[in-house]
């Protein structure tokens, strides 16, 4: 609106209300070296070359005139140049000075033709002629030189009243047309002199202000407003922008300024303003401000900042939802953020119990309750029943006024406010924050907790289906593991299965011990591709074929085979997928214990040496389901008294900050200082160093064997 100082161009200094208009001569039209050829002009010429050519032709007529009256006349005996210079006065006010100077020439040929009066009455001689003569001439050249003067210079006057006039039109009809465009603005203007006087107040202004009449000698600080800035600060009027550009010369632009006016409206202002400044010394005489009632764009951005927080708010409580959380640790999550975001003491779940017909707590966090009760509140009674019954927010200012079930809420909470958890179309609970002040809630929060309920019962209904799909899995994680390990004599076993992923995921990792064989025992580790129902089906199929093919067979290795071949021939197998296992065969015969170890592309199990030495045992072999003739080879060792074997899955050396090897060389680190100790032992350091201390990424089986 106003970017740079603005200019008084007028006469008083500034964009008057009054009609008058003082104008200053300070030039005119043409430069002052034209002035002066210009008058000479107007002396020598006439304004128009008719009356010019009238002069002359007077010039030369009227001396004939003059001498006759001169020569017959008696009355012109005494003076007989009179009618000359009659002759020549009337020729210079038709023609200016070029006609009186041709009819003093004309006159003076006469007067020496002629040589009147013609009683020769010059007698004295030729040079007293002369001289009369020449006196006669000058005298009435000086007659038509001020004679051409005169009507030059009131011709000049005139043109020169002329100009000023169509000047004073002319700036008025700029003014009445400023005046007018700044009437017609759409925002505010103010106009106040040096003295703070108001000498332009347009329509919109007025409008805004809510004034009707405003005297031009007031002070702008004087009309009634209460104003305050944007940081909600009392102005005092001397510092509203106006005021402060008079005062100081400072350009101001779009300060926000919040006033009340009389009739107790309140409006956001947006403001700009400037001084006005004299061109010729620079001087302040007077300011301007343009100013727009902002009131609804300061409202439309408040309710968008409103919103944000709201979805803000929101978000904080939601977010939690996504963290695959149990049903138990989200409603607890839940019920904290919506605490914190609504600044209340207490917020409670309710849930509907089995017959639909009543509302149990569940849980309330920020105050200790008499959960442990559990009365159930039927539908429709209390707040809470009220609340499920109605189906809609409610906002409690009192709770004394109100009936109410659970005897905490009366005697720690003052107000409450509560919305129904609604999924689908069936309510599932109630959820309420309280607070142990009165008319605590208002509008604002009833719309988070609104929000917040509906996204609370879809997170809640997820968790309970997570839940129940979690036991699920685990229940059938245990049907495909042992339950308990077989008593070998002279050998101590340690077995553990670590998940990783979603609760609702079965792993492709699997272990089982079993009879293998004449008199041995089978010990299985593997791992198949992948998680979920296929890769559950698989290992399914892989631990239970092992179990049956080992019954009867000697060599592990013939047992993987028959594996392979089980797997490729089930069509239910998909072509993508794949199984590692290793296969361990233990005979214990006298107090000697030895192991043949065949692998089918899974990692090499480690032996430790009741000395500390650590050792790979097998040879890598050829994965199973992708070969129909794979490479597989069995290896025999000895187990002596002190000797650990230890079989695992990837899942306990891989990590993504690092490589196998890396991985591999910490394990063997770590069972270095596990020598001589029982299965148990070394299982439980390899579990608190390798998992519980490093994270892992995948599923982890772990199966020991120890050699008393």
């Amino acid at each position: 609106m106003l970017g740079k100082k603005a200019f008084v161009t007028d006469g008083d200094g500034g964009l008057g209300s009054s009609p008058e208009v003082t104008v200053h001569m300070t030039h005119l039209p043409r430069s002052e070296m034209d002035r002066a050829p210009r008058l000479l002009r107007r002396i020598w010429l006439a304004p128009r070359p008719a009356q010019t050519l009238t002069g002359i032709a007077l010039a030369f007529v009227l001396p004939w005139f003059a001498a006759w009256m001169a020569d017959d006349l008696q009355v012109f005996e005494r003076f007989p140049g009179l009618p000359f210079l009659v002759a020549t006065v009337a020729a210079s006010m038709v023609g200016r000075l070029a006609a009186g100077l041709i009819a003093v020439i004309s006159s003076g040929l006469l007067i020496a033709y002629f040589r009147v009066p013609p009683s020769h009455s010059f007698d004295v001689g030729e040079v007293r002629d002369v001289v009369g003569l020449l006196l006669f001439m000058a005298i009435a050249l000086m007659i038509a030189y001020v004679l051409a003067v005169r009507d030059a210079t009131a011709e000049r006057e005139g043109r020169a009243r002329a100009e000023v006039q169509a000047l004073a039109r002319q700036l008025a009809a700029e003014r009445n047309t400023v005046q007018l465009v700044v009437q017609q603005q759409p925002n505010g203007v103010m106009v106040v002199d040096a003295d703070g006087k108001l000498t332009v107040v347009n329509l919109q202004a007025k409008a805004i202000l809510g004034i009707q009449d405003v005297d031009g000698a007031r002070s702008s600080l004087e009309i009634p407003w209460r104003a305050r800035h944007a940081d909600d600060h009392r102005s005092p009027r001397w510092d509203e922008p106006l005021a402060r550009s008079l005062r100081t010369g400072e350009v101001i632009q779009g300060e926000r300024l919040q006033i009340g006016r009389l009739d107790g409206l309140v409006l956001d202002l947006e403001v700009d303003s400037a001084p006005l400044i004299a061109p010729d010394d620079g001087s302040i005489v007077g300011a301007i401000a343009v100013f727009q009632d902002v009131t609804e764009r300061v409202a439309t951005h408040r309710a968008l900042e409103k919103a944000t927080r709201s979805l803000e708010r929101l978000q904080a409580v939601t977010d939690v939802a996504l963290s695959g959380l149990s049903f138990d640790e989200l409603a607890h999550q839940l019920l904290e953020r919506l605490r914190a975001v609504t600044e209340a003491d207490a917020a409670t779940l309710l849930l509907i119990d089995r017959t639909g017909t009543a509302l149990v707590e569940h849980s309330t966090v920020g105050i200790a309750t008499d959960q442990h009760e559990a009365v159930p509140i039927p539908i429709g009674a209390g707040i809470a029943g009220a609340i499920a019954a109605r189906r809609a927010p409610l906002v409690v200012r009192d709770i004394a006024a109100h009936e109410v079930v659970r005897s905490w809420l009366s005697t720690h909470m003052r107000s409450l406010m509560g919305a129904p958890l609604i999924h689908g179309d069936r309510i599932t609970g109630v959820v309420h924050v309280s607070s142990t002040q009165h008319g605590r809630f208002d509008q604002d929060d009833v719309d988070v907790i609104e929000l917040a309920a509906s996204r609370i019962a879809s997170a809640l209904e997820q968790a309970l289906l997570h839940d129940s799909r979690s036991a699920m899995a685990h229940a059938l994680q245990r049907s495909l593991l042992p339950l308990r390990l077989p008593v070998i004599e002279g050998i101590d076993l340690a077995a553990s299965y670590h998940a990783y992923g979603p609760n609702d995921q079965v792993g492709g990792d699997f272990y089982d011990v079993f009879p293998h064989g004449h008199g041995g025992w089978g010990i299985v580790v593997g791992d198949v591709a992948g998680k979920g129902p296929d890769a559950a089906a698989i290992m399914s199929l892989a631990a239970h074929s092992v179990r049956a093919l080992a019954r009867n067979e000697s060599e592990p290795s013939t047992v993987l085979r028959a594996l392979n071949e089980t797997i490729l021939s089930d069509e239910r197998v998909p072509a993508d997928r794949f199984v590692t296992a290793c296969l361990m065969r233990l005979c214990t015969d006298g107090g000697r214990a030895t192991l043949s170890v065949c692998s089918a592309g899974h990692p090499l199990p480690l032996i430790l040496r009741a000395d500390g030495r650590i050792e790979s045992v097998g040879q890598p072999g050829t994965l199973i389901g992708i070969l129909g003739d794979p490479t597989l080879v069995d290896q025999d060792m000895d187990l002596g008294p002190g000797d650990s074997l230890v079989a695992f899955t990837d899942g306990l050396v891989e990590r993504r900050e690092r490589s196998y090897d890396d991985g591999l060389d910490e394990l063997r680190q770590v069972l270095r200082g596990c020598a001589d100790a029982a299965a148990d032992a070394i299982l439980a350091t390899l579990e608190r160093t390798l998992i519980v201390e490093r994270p892992v990424e995948d599923d982890v089986v772990i199966v020991v064997i120890s050699k008393r």
